[in-house]
């Protein structure tokens, strides 16, 4: 019988798609900003209404451009971005997407070592480039990724000793009652990994022009951002379950799945709204003192949970 999670990774791409316009769309009205055209023809309603693919439309066209090669870049520069997507869509894969997912005793440990290596093939494939821009933007993602990885593993393993088990499906529920720290410092460490305000210090337009994607286009940046898109659902669906899950099945399993969704996408959005970018300097120190400490927090509390009480 074919099993349904083998449809995850084209879900996540699909929602993906409809999040990542949320965070968009989120910017634009806390900046109070609109389109051009606020007044349309009732013809070109359906015109108006496609804006809501507006970061498919965005890949789409990247995927008709020219790729250029920079003269200086490995293969690795072209490796990079395809082992980075294959990574991506493997953690579709583990996710549960309103409960159905690949369920094994240790999949959380299977998930956190994709989400290691689909960063890591992105700082291979950039700063094998050999541009100045990539190296710093490599920089910056190592040094965000010490001192985040720490948060994140200590947070969602908190659940883990809960729980007593390292399956995600067995330690989803409305845990944001039940830890309410490790929920937190796993927000906090969603926000790091998709390089949103304060922590999109890797990838500063104003300050080294994009990062480690400076020499990517046309076909391979548009699957830097298919990449991307995907991670953005694996993370939000992952903050869902593990935090604002509430057992159901069939139609219900959906609603609840995607109001969970709704609800962490809507979070990010506002967090990167408000707030203005860290220096690395100031994230790093802000990661190892304070995410650390609520993630450690988290963690004796579900010792205490676990063991004492």
């Amino acid at each position: 019988m074919f099993d349904a999670a083998w449809l995850n990774p084209i879900i996540a791409f699909i929602i993906g798609i409809l999040l990542s316009f949320k965070l968009r769309k989120v910017f634009a009205r806390v900046q109070l900003r609109r389109g051009p055209l606020i007044w349309l023809p009732s013809r070109w309603h359906d015109i108006n209404r496609s804006k809501v693919l507006q970061p498919l439309y965005d890949i789409l066209k990247l995927f008709s451009k020219q790729t250029i090669i920079p003269h200086t870049a490995t293969p690795l520069f072209i490796a990079g971005p395809f082992l980075a997507l294959a990574c991506a869509i493997c953690a579709a894969l583990f996710v549960p997407v309103a409960g159905v997912a690949i369920d094994y005793p240790f999949s959380l440990v299977i998930l956190f070592y994709l989400l290691l290596f689909e960063l890591l093939f992105i700082i291979v494939g950039g700063i094998s480039s050999a541009s100045l821009f990539a190296a710093m933007g490599g920089v910056r993602e190592i040094e965000l990724m010490l001192s985040n990885e720490i948060p994140f593993i200590i947070g969602t393993f908190a659940l883990a000793i809960t729980y007593n088990t390292l399956s995600i499906r067995e330690m989803m529920g409305f845990n944001i009652i039940v830890n309410p720290m490790a929920a937190l410092a796993v927000m906090l460490a969603i926000l790091v990994k998709l390089h949103l305000k304060p922590f999109d210090i890797p990838e500063a337009d104003s300050e080294i022009v994009g990062g480690l994607t400076t020499e990517y286009s046309g076909k391979l940046l548009g699957v830097l951002e298919t990449t991307k898109v995907i991670m953005v659902f694996v993370l939000c669906a992952l903050f869902a379950d593990l935090f604002l899950w509430v057992p159901s099945s069939g139609i219900y399993a959906w609603a609840i799945f995607i109001a969970g969704l709704v609800a962490t996408g809507l979070t990010l959005a506002f967090v990167n709204s408000l707030f203005a970018r860290f220096r690395i300097d100031q994230a790093t120190r802000w990661l190892f003192k304070f995410s650390t400490l609520i993630s450690l927090l988290a963690l004796g509390w579900a010792i205490m949970g676990a063991y004492i009480c």
